[in-house]
């Protein structure tokens, strides 16, 4: 199997995954094994579904990888939010629903432990048809990751409860859920701007988290609330809301470093990835070797040493699948990621330099991390060589 970006569709690929129905994510579009109609292409840009899994006969393998069953579980999830939401946004219903958000967070987390590949292959859900709804199916699978390898530092960081209590990562899940729901209170010309936003919308953007905050205070645990209302706080002191002091009555700066909730800590790093990754309405979606790379030079300071070091172990640069031309011209595809070399993973060559397939790739595999004068030069067409100096810094020195 192949990612393949709708833009590098080409008649009698063969799908190797489903596509879902966006109003409906348990039907599906066309199914797997089908040959994907050029007619379809401009729908899925519609929809703003990125790319499709289709057929390689070198890399088949891969199916056993990536797990299905990490999608049904999303969809799942994407459904109880997309609900909910709706029943706020038209207001019908008693409120949040929070036995089946509870159902859906607790089957996904269940198969999350359960399988080792989801937590090094991060697959995003795409956008369907509503951005704020999937974007939040993300970050709460993306919040989940990382919280699942920063179980120490939980209990360390969430000092006041038991051990048990304080790395139970429901709450983190139904936060980050929940992140952007004050969106919904802002007006829908503001929310959908394709250009730059005035400084009076830019302020009413930024009471989102306040408006989230009102939504769900008293009806989800103070720390899945506050979640909510400090997802926006950066580490260094930057970012919003402030805080409101009790006492005085005085609005003062936002809080920094540690005295920041350790969830809303987790949940800014994947709440900015995902909205770079992901077509907006006023950009298109950056890869995620670009994404890194501004989230380490240009957002120094943003985040938790800590959290910050866990995400750059757990989000590929380069997701399995991936086409890439290597710097000696030979296009391969992407089969394993190395935490500890995060630039630098395990490829599988497909094409010679001179556009002639190998003939046997699976003898043609290369784990870039034992090979310093070979790097990833380009995905999709764009040039990456500039955005992995800076990933490189971060890594052990290579052997």
């Amino acid at each position: 199997m192949l990612r393949v970006p709708l833009e590098k569709i080409r008649p009698g690929m063969i799908l190797a995954r489903p596509i879902p129905v966006p109003n409906d994510p348990f039907r599906y579009l066309l199914q797997r094994d089908l040959e994907i109609p050029m007619s379809l292409v401009p729908r899925l840009k519609q929809l703003g579904i990125l790319e499709v899994w289709v057929r390689h006969p070198d890399l088949e393998f891969l199916e056993d990888i990536i797990d299905e069953g990490l999608g049904e579980r999303q969809r799942e999830v994407y459904l109880h939010v997309r609900r909910n939401f709706e029943a706020m946004l038209y207001g019908y219903g008693a409120g949040l629903d929070l036995s089946h958000f509870q159902d859906s967070i607790g089957e996904l987390f269940k198969f999350l432990k359960q399988s080792s590949g989801p937590s090094i292959l991060l697959q995003k859900l795409d956008a369907f048809d509503n951005y704020l709804m999937s974007h939040s199916t993300n970050i709460c699978y993306l919040s989940l990751l990382l919280g699942m390898k920063l179980e120490r530092y939980l209990i360390d960081e969430r000092f006041h409860k038991s051990p048990r209590e304080a790395k139970d990562l429901h709450l983190l899940a139904l936060g980050s859920l929940l992140h952007d729901i004050g969106k919904m209170r802002v007006p829908a010309e503001i929310l959908h701007k394709p250009g730059k936003l005035t400084d009076e919308e830019m302020a009413e953007m930024q009471r989102h988290p306040r408006y989230g905050y009102e939504l769900v205070k008293g009806s989800v645990p103070p720390a899945a609330a506050q979640v909510v209302l400090n997802h926006h706080q950066r580490f260094n002191g930057t970012g919003y809301p402030g805080w409101t002091d009790h006492q005085s009555g005085k609005e003062l700066p936002p809080p920094s470093g540690k005295r920041i909730p350790v969830f809303s800590r987790i949940a800014i790093m994947a709440d900015i990835y995902d909205a770079a990754t992901s077509k907006r309405c006023y950009q298109d979606a950056k890869l995620p070797v670009q994404v890194l790379h501004e989230m380490r030079t240009w957002c120094d300071g943003f985040f938790d040493p800590v959290v910050e070091e866990a995400f750059y172990r757990t989000v590929p640069a380069f997701p399995v699948g991936k086409v890439v031309v290597l710097s000696d011209g030979v296009e391969a595809a992407v089969v394993d990621f190395n935490p500890d070399y995060p630039v630098r993973p395990k490829v599988r060559c497909l094409r010679a330099a001179d556009g002639k397939p190998f003939s046997h790739p699976a003898l043609e595999e290369i784990d870039l991390a034992l090979h310093c004068d070979l790097s990833i030069a380009s995905v999709d067409g764009t040039d990456v060589s500039g955005f992995l100096a800076s990933q490189e810094l971060a890594e052990p020195a290579l052997a």
